[in-house]
């Protein structure tokens, strides 16, 4: 695992630590559908609607690191 994919699971870990009662409804119903598709629950987060500005706002960092590898 890279650091990049550390630092997003941390962030998102984040995330749900401090998470209203209504977005984690919607964090667990992303989650009951990640494990009907056998995915991981980072991975669908990553691509979802739940995943807000801030992580847009990290992703510059994500992809050059990425591309740095």
């Amino acid at each position: 695992m890279s650091d990049v994919e550390r630092d997003f699971i941390k962030f998102v870990d984040k995330k749900i630590l401090t998470a209203s009662q209504k977005s984690l409804k919607k964090l667990q119903e992303l989650d009951i559908q990640t494990q009907l598709k056998e995915m991981t629950f980072y991975d669908a987060y990553a691509n979802s609607k739940h995943s807000d500005k801030k992580v847009s706002a990290s992703s510059p960092k994500v992809l050059r690191k990425s591309k740095q590898q």
